[in-house]
């Protein structure tokens, strides 16, 4: 296809995804400032048209891209390495800065930050903790009848909570000692099964310690499940219903968003380094053929995205999860450890 066509092409999928109607040849001569005559403007749109990239909509004498033609732009774009420079998407990527260590923390700002398009859904669905190594075991003395224990592994900060314990600052440290001894290094799958067979070891000599290990299990059983965090999905879903969408099919996607383990599994096989676009009915699940998903893959399997219409401006979502993708996963996998300047170490909750 030469130069002018892909122009054609462009004009008609930016115009439809500003204003929802199709693009006249006379609109596109007039408002794209086009150095050609009428009749060429037709005849490359007839063009498109037999390659099923645009169609005619209705009575209109304008045309629309199809899902095919959505397709061929987004792939366009992402040849040419095209990012948006809209004011919009250098605010969002301006904004996307962290002042807490925390692993949930960090993943619902993220979140909140891909929402920041407007009518379109941001989430992140977290990496797989499993996966990752054990850094420490910390237990902080809070008052005399509270402790904190937090879980560190290479990503961070995993989890946290307060325990009733009367121990001393002290032993609190020789706990937090001997369980790093045995488990620092490892992964936490194997952290996890450790604790449990140290747990039910004899000879302690403390009932704590082994109530540590129970602790810890637990804690690594519940943090051990994938978490979705969804930012805007309200917001999408009567955009879709303006754009024409069923109530019924509606709710499928809000039933969608709500199991984790299915919606893990719309991605496919990933790729370690591309933002990825799936268009309509290029959806693994029915429920999402309304709507387009742009991805792309961060640490330890990790996925975060924009979930969107059909009618999505493509430019700016790829280039809004390409920059945050990328900009997560150096902070994850380069390491919080590391005193990053986006980071501030203040205390677990503050904003």
């Amino acid at each position: 296809m030469d130069d002018r066509k892909r122009f054609v092409l462009k004009s008609i999928v930016d115009h439809y995804i500003r204003t929802g109607h199709p693009l006249s040849s006379q609109t596109l001569l007039e408002g794209y400032e086009m150095d050609v005559s009428s009749a060429t403007i037709r005849n490359d749109m007839k063009y498109l048209e037999e390659e099923r990239l645009i169609a005619k909509e209705y009575s209109s004498a304008g045309r629309v891209p199809t899902q095919a033609g959505y397709r061929f732009f987004v792939d366009w774009l992402i040849e040419l390495g095209e990012i948006s420079r809209d004011e919009d998407v250098h605010a969002i990527i301006e904004s996307y800065r962290f002042r807490r260590p925390e692993l949930e923390g960090i993943l619902r700002q993220t979140a909140l930050v891909l929402n920041s398009l407007g009518s379109y859904a941001g989430f992140v669905l977290s990496p797989k903790l499993e996966e990752t190594q054990l850094e420490s075991i910390l237990f902080v003395k809070l008052d005399p009848e509270n402790a904190l224990v937090l879980i560190v592994s290479e990503l961070g900060i995993i989890e946290y909570r307060v325990v009733r314990s009367g121990l001393s600052d002290q032993e609190l440290q020789e706990i937090g000692n001997l369980l790093n001894s045995k488990l620092r290094g490892r992964r936490l799958q194997e952290v996890r099964e450790d604790a449990n067979r140290y747990a039910e070891e004899e000879g302690w000599y403390d009932p704590i310690v082994r109530n540590s290990f129970v602790l810890l299990k637990e804690s690594l059983e519940q943090r051990m499940e994938r978490r979705l965090h969804v930012e805007g999905l309200f917001n999408l879903l009567e955009r879709l219903l303006e754009d024409g969408i069923e109530l019924k099919q509606a709710r499928e996607i809000l039933g969608l968003m709500g199991d984790v383990h299915r919606f893990s599994e719309a991605f496919g096989k990933l790729s370690e380094s591309e933002t990825q676009v799936r268009i309509g009915s290029e959806n693994v699940y029915d429920e999402l053929k309304s709507c387009s998903l742009v991805y792309r893959h961060y640490g330890y399997s990790g996925v975060l995205g924009i979930l969107g219409p059909i009618r999505m401006d493509y430019g700016k979502a790829v280039s809004v999860t390409t920059y945050i993708g990328n900009r997560l996963n150096a902070i994850l996998v380069l390491s919080q450890r590391e005193a990053s300047p986006d980071f501030e170490e203040e205390g677990i909750g503050n904003e």
